[in-house]
Protein backbone atom coordinates (compact mmCIF):
# COMPACT_ATOMS: atom_id res chain seq x y z
CA UNK A 1 0.00 0.00 0.00
CA UNK A 2 3.18 2.25 0.83
CA UNK A 3 4.53 1.67 -2.52
CA UNK A 4 1.07 2.43 -4.42
CA UNK A 5 0.75 5.79 -2.72
CA UNK A 6 4.26 6.53 -3.58
CA UNK A 7 2.92 6.40 -7.20
CA UNK A 8 0.01 7.78 -6.64
CA UNK A 9 1.91 10.40 -5.67
CA UNK A 10 4.35 10.72 -8.17
CA UNK A 11 1.18 10.41 -11.24
CA UNK A 12 -1.13 12.99 -9.56
CA UNK A 13 -0.91 15.61 -11.95
CA UNK A 14 -1.15 19.66 -11.24
CA UNK A 15 -1.48 22.76 -13.84
CA UNK A 16 2.10 24.17 -14.12
CA UNK A 17 2.74 27.85 -15.41
CA UNK A 18 4.02 27.10 -18.57
CA UNK A 19 3.42 27.80 -22.29
CA UNK A 20 2.53 24.96 -24.22
CA UNK A 21 2.07 24.44 -27.78
CA UNK A 22 -0.15 21.66 -28.40
CA UNK A 23 -3.43 20.16 -27.19
CA UNK A 24 -1.55 16.77 -26.31
CA UNK A 25 0.71 18.45 -24.22
CA UNK A 26 -1.79 20.58 -22.44
CA UNK A 27 -3.95 17.16 -21.96
CA UNK A 28 -0.75 15.98 -19.90
CA UNK A 29 -0.11 18.24 -18.28
CA UNK A 30 -4.06 18.70 -16.83
CA UNK A 31 -4.71 14.89 -17.47
CA UNK A 32 -6.71 13.90 -14.49
CA UNK A 33 -7.32 10.17 -15.26
CA UNK A 34 -5.15 9.23 -12.03
CA UNK A 35 -7.93 10.78 -9.61
CA UNK A 36 -10.17 7.35 -10.67
CA UNK A 37 -7.52 5.54 -9.03
CA UNK A 38 -8.74 6.70 -5.24
CA UNK A 39 -11.94 8.46 -6.42
CA UNK A 40 -13.25 6.11 -8.83
CA UNK A 41 -17.33 6.79 -8.22
CA UNK A 42 -16.74 10.44 -8.40
CA UNK A 43 -14.52 10.25 -11.44
CA UNK A 44 -17.34 7.97 -13.23
CA UNK A 45 -20.03 10.19 -12.50
CA UNK A 46 -17.96 13.35 -13.70
CA UNK A 47 -17.45 11.43 -17.34
CA UNK A 48 -21.07 11.41 -17.69
CA UNK A 49 -21.65 15.22 -17.00
CA UNK A 50 -21.49 18.09 -19.37
CA UNK A 51 -18.12 19.35 -17.85
CA UNK A 52 -16.63 16.83 -18.92
CA UNK A 53 -17.80 17.97 -22.80
CA UNK A 54 -17.66 20.89 -21.88
CA UNK A 55 -16.24 22.02 -24.84
CA UNK A 56 -17.33 19.83 -27.40
CA UNK A 57 -21.06 20.61 -26.13
CA UNK A 58 -20.75 23.79 -27.19
CA UNK A 59 -19.13 23.81 -30.63
CA UNK A 60 -22.04 26.00 -32.29
CA UNK A 61 -21.35 28.94 -29.61
CA UNK A 62 -17.89 28.96 -29.79
CA UNK A 63 -17.88 28.69 -33.39
CA UNK A 64 -20.47 31.26 -34.25
CA UNK A 65 -18.41 33.75 -31.92
CA UNK A 66 -15.63 33.33 -33.64
CA UNK A 67 -17.49 33.37 -37.27
CA UNK A 68 -20.14 35.84 -36.33
CA UNK A 69 -18.67 37.57 -33.60
CA UNK A 70 -14.70 38.23 -34.36
CA UNK A 71 -15.20 37.92 -37.97
CA UNK A 72 -17.96 40.72 -37.90
CA UNK A 73 -15.86 42.79 -35.63
CA UNK A 74 -12.54 42.38 -37.54
CA UNK A 75 -10.74 40.86 -34.99
CA UNK A 76 -8.13 37.76 -34.68
CA UNK A 77 -8.74 34.21 -33.34
CA UNK A 78 -6.00 34.74 -30.41
CA UNK A 79 -5.24 33.90 -26.72
CA UNK A 80 -7.19 37.67 -25.97
CA UNK A 81 -10.62 37.09 -27.81
CA UNK A 82 -11.20 33.25 -27.27
CA UNK A 83 -10.20 32.87 -23.98
CA UNK A 84 -13.82 35.11 -23.43
CA UNK A 85 -15.49 31.74 -24.35
CA UNK A 86 -12.56 28.81 -23.06
CA UNK A 87 -12.12 30.90 -19.70
CA UNK A 88 -15.02 29.09 -18.26
CA UNK A 89 -15.09 25.80 -21.10
CA UNK A 90 -11.18 25.28 -21.27
CA UNK A 91 -9.85 26.86 -18.52
CA UNK A 92 -6.60 24.98 -19.08
CA UNK A 93 -5.99 26.58 -21.91
CA UNK A 94 -4.92 29.95 -19.88
CA UNK A 95 -1.03 28.28 -20.49
CA UNK A 96 -1.37 27.66 -23.79
CA UNK A 97 0.77 29.44 -26.57
CA UNK A 98 -0.79 31.69 -29.28
CA UNK A 99 -0.70 28.75 -31.83
CA UNK A 100 -2.04 26.63 -29.82
CA UNK A 101 -5.03 29.23 -29.95
CA UNK A 102 -5.13 29.42 -33.95
CA UNK A 103 -4.93 25.46 -33.82
CA UNK A 104 -7.74 25.15 -31.38
CA UNK A 105 -9.75 27.64 -33.28
CA UNK A 106 -9.49 25.39 -36.40
CA UNK A 107 -10.65 22.42 -34.80
CA UNK A 108 -13.49 24.15 -33.23
CA UNK A 109 -14.77 25.43 -37.12
CA UNK A 110 -13.47 21.47 -38.40
CA UNK A 111 -15.80 19.69 -35.55
CA UNK A 112 -18.64 22.12 -36.32
CA UNK A 113 -18.54 20.67 -39.93
CA UNK A 114 -18.05 17.38 -38.97
CA UNK A 115 -14.86 16.23 -38.97
CA UNK A 116 -14.67 13.63 -36.03
CA UNK A 117 -10.97 14.02 -35.51
CA UNK A 118 -11.41 17.36 -34.43
CA UNK A 119 -14.00 16.20 -31.74
CA UNK A 120 -11.71 13.66 -30.47
CA UNK A 121 -8.97 16.14 -29.94
CA UNK A 122 -11.18 18.98 -28.59
CA UNK A 123 -13.14 16.53 -26.15
CA UNK A 124 -9.18 16.76 -24.28
CA UNK A 125 -10.72 20.13 -23.13
CA UNK A 126 -12.73 20.28 -20.15
CA UNK A 127 -13.70 21.37 -17.02
CA UNK A 128 -12.17 18.53 -14.91
CA UNK A 129 -11.25 17.35 -11.47
CA UNK A 130 -8.41 19.86 -11.36
CA UNK A 131 -10.24 22.68 -12.72
CA UNK A 132 -12.60 23.14 -9.62
CA UNK A 133 -10.11 21.60 -6.99
CA UNK A 134 -6.89 23.39 -7.91
CA UNK A 135 -7.27 26.17 -10.71
CA UNK A 136 -10.68 27.80 -9.86
CA UNK A 137 -10.56 26.30 -6.27
CA UNK A 138 -9.92 29.68 -4.42
CA UNK A 139 -12.59 32.64 -5.16
CA UNK A 140 -10.98 35.00 -2.03
CA UNK A 141 -7.42 35.60 -4.00
CA UNK A 142 -7.04 38.80 -2.01
CA UNK A 143 -7.50 36.90 1.31
CA UNK A 144 -5.48 33.52 0.32
CA UNK A 145 -3.61 33.69 -2.63
CA UNK A 146 -3.45 31.48 -5.89
CA UNK A 147 -4.04 27.40 -5.36
CA UNK A 148 -0.91 26.08 -4.75
CA UNK A 149 1.02 23.36 -7.19
CA UNK A 150 0.10 20.17 -6.47
CA UNK A 151 -2.56 20.69 -3.67
CA UNK A 152 -6.33 19.49 -4.35
CA UNK A 153 -8.84 21.98 -2.22
CA UNK A 154 -12.46 20.48 -0.71
CA UNK A 155 -15.36 20.54 1.89
CA UNK A 156 -13.07 19.06 4.44
CA UNK A 157 -9.40 19.51 3.23
CA UNK A 158 -8.98 15.79 4.38
CA UNK A 159 -5.32 14.50 4.95
CA UNK A 160 -3.93 11.99 2.30
CA UNK A 161 -0.58 10.81 1.37
CA UNK A 162 -1.31 10.97 -2.21
CA UNK A 163 -1.32 14.77 -2.79
CA UNK A 164 -1.34 18.24 -0.40
CA UNK A 165 -4.84 19.06 0.53
CA UNK A 166 -6.63 22.25 2.14
CA UNK A 167 -10.26 23.20 2.64
CA UNK A 168 -12.15 25.56 0.52
CA UNK A 169 -15.23 27.18 2.14
CA UNK A 170 -16.18 28.32 -0.95
CA UNK A 171 -16.33 24.67 -2.47
CA UNK A 172 -19.41 24.36 -1.39
CA UNK A 173 -21.11 27.28 -1.99
CA UNK A 174 -23.13 29.00 -4.86
CA UNK A 175 -20.41 31.16 -5.60
CA UNK A 176 -17.98 29.04 -6.47
CA UNK A 177 -19.99 28.36 -9.49
CA UNK A 178 -20.78 31.90 -10.25
CA UNK A 179 -17.19 32.11 -11.69
CA UNK A 180 -18.59 30.52 -15.00
CA UNK A 181 -22.46 30.40 -14.57
CA UNK A 182 -22.53 34.24 -13.99
CA UNK A 183 -21.02 37.36 -15.69
CA UNK A 184 -17.43 37.13 -16.77
CA UNK A 185 -14.79 40.40 -16.79
CA UNK A 186 -11.97 39.54 -19.42
CA UNK A 187 -8.70 41.67 -19.09
CA UNK A 188 -9.85 44.18 -21.26
CA UNK A 189 -12.47 45.31 -18.72
CA UNK A 190 -15.76 43.95 -20.86
CA UNK A 191 -18.45 41.93 -18.83
CA UNK A 192 -19.96 39.27 -20.42
CA UNK A 193 -23.49 37.99 -19.83
CA UNK A 194 -23.19 34.39 -22.15
CA UNK A 195 -24.91 32.61 -18.63
CA UNK A 196 -27.05 34.61 -16.02
CA UNK A 197 -28.21 31.81 -13.38
CA UNK A 198 -26.30 32.81 -10.74
CA UNK A 199 -27.80 36.35 -10.92
CA UNK A 200 -31.10 35.35 -11.17
CA UNK A 201 -30.60 32.55 -8.29
CA UNK A 202 -29.57 35.74 -5.88
CA UNK A 203 -32.26 38.46 -7.40
CA UNK A 204 -35.45 36.07 -7.63
CA UNK A 205 -34.41 33.28 -5.56
CA UNK A 206 -31.83 34.22 -2.74
CA UNK A 207 -33.51 37.76 -2.55
CA UNK A 208 -37.00 36.49 -1.94
CA UNK A 209 -35.85 34.14 0.91
CA UNK A 210 -34.70 30.76 -0.84
CA UNK A 211 -31.69 29.19 1.17
CA UNK A 212 -30.68 26.24 -1.23
CA UNK A 213 -27.23 26.59 -2.74
CA UNK A 214 -26.11 24.94 -6.50
CA UNK A 215 -25.01 21.98 -4.94
CA UNK A 216 -27.73 21.27 -2.83
CA UNK A 217 -30.02 20.59 -6.19
CA UNK A 218 -27.57 19.87 -8.47
CA UNK A 219 -25.37 17.72 -6.36
CA UNK A 220 -26.65 16.79 -2.84
CA UNK A 221 -30.13 16.02 -3.79
CA UNK A 222 -30.73 12.16 -4.79
CA UNK A 223 -27.42 11.62 -4.98
CA UNK A 224 -26.77 13.30 -8.18
CA UNK A 225 -23.04 13.28 -7.71
CA UNK A 226 -20.35 15.25 -9.66
CA UNK A 227 -23.13 14.39 -12.53
CA UNK A 228 -23.67 17.75 -11.94
CA UNK A 229 -27.32 17.02 -13.76
CA UNK A 230 -29.23 20.69 -15.28
CA UNK A 231 -31.52 22.05 -18.32
CA UNK A 232 -30.85 18.57 -20.52
CA UNK A 233 -32.04 16.35 -18.00
CA UNK A 234 -35.48 15.47 -18.02
CA UNK A 235 -35.98 14.75 -14.55
CA UNK A 236 -34.00 18.05 -13.47
CA UNK A 237 -36.74 19.71 -16.06
CA UNK A 238 -39.77 18.18 -14.49
CA UNK A 239 -38.46 18.90 -10.83
CA UNK A 240 -37.94 22.42 -11.97
CA UNK A 241 -41.05 23.45 -13.79
CA UNK A 242 -44.43 22.71 -12.45
CA UNK A 243 -47.26 21.89 -14.95
CA UNK A 244 -50.70 21.98 -15.20
CA UNK A 245 -53.31 21.70 -18.42
CA UNK A 246 -57.00 22.42 -17.81
CA UNK A 247 -58.97 21.52 -20.85
CA UNK A 248 -62.86 21.85 -21.78
CA UNK A 249 -65.10 20.75 -24.75
CA UNK A 250 -67.65 23.33 -26.19
CA UNK A 251 -69.53 24.19 -29.00
CA UNK A 252 -68.79 28.03 -30.34
CA UNK A 253 -71.04 29.80 -32.74
CA UNK A 254 -74.52 30.06 -32.33
CA UNK A 255 -76.37 27.83 -34.40
CA UNK A 256 -73.07 26.29 -35.51
CA UNK A 257 -71.90 24.63 -33.15
CA UNK A 258 -68.14 23.87 -34.01
CA UNK A 259 -66.73 21.74 -31.28
CA UNK A 260 -64.16 23.19 -29.99
CA UNK A 261 -61.60 22.64 -27.21
CA UNK A 262 -60.20 25.17 -25.22
CA UNK A 263 -56.98 24.23 -23.41
CA UNK A 264 -55.18 26.21 -20.47
CA UNK A 265 -51.72 25.77 -19.82
CA UNK A 266 -50.05 27.34 -16.60
CA UNK A 267 -45.91 26.53 -16.10
CA UNK A 268 -44.95 27.32 -12.63
CA UNK A 269 -40.89 27.93 -12.17
CA UNK A 270 -39.81 25.99 -8.82
CA UNK A 271 -36.04 26.11 -9.50
CA UNK A 272 -34.09 28.43 -8.22
CA UNK A 273 -33.07 30.64 -11.08
CA UNK A 274 -34.91 31.50 -14.44
CA UNK A 275 -36.10 29.37 -16.83
CA UNK A 276 -34.64 29.14 -19.70
CA UNK A 277 -31.25 30.63 -18.66
CA UNK A 278 -29.05 33.06 -21.64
Amino acid sequence: MRYMLILISLLIPFAVAAEFNTVDELEKAYDDRTCRVCHEKVYDEWKKSLHSQSVIHTLGGIRNFMVFGLGKWDKPVNKENLMRCLHCHAPSMENASEALFKEVGELVISAFDGKEEAREKLSLLNVNCIVCHNTHAIIEKNLRGEPKKNVYYGPTGKATPAHGTEKSPAITASIFCSQCHWLFTPKDGDSLYCNTLYGSYQDAYRGTGGTATCQDCHMKSKGRGHTFPGAYNLDMVREGIGLEIQAAGVKLQPGKGIPTAIVTIGLTNNAGHRIPDG
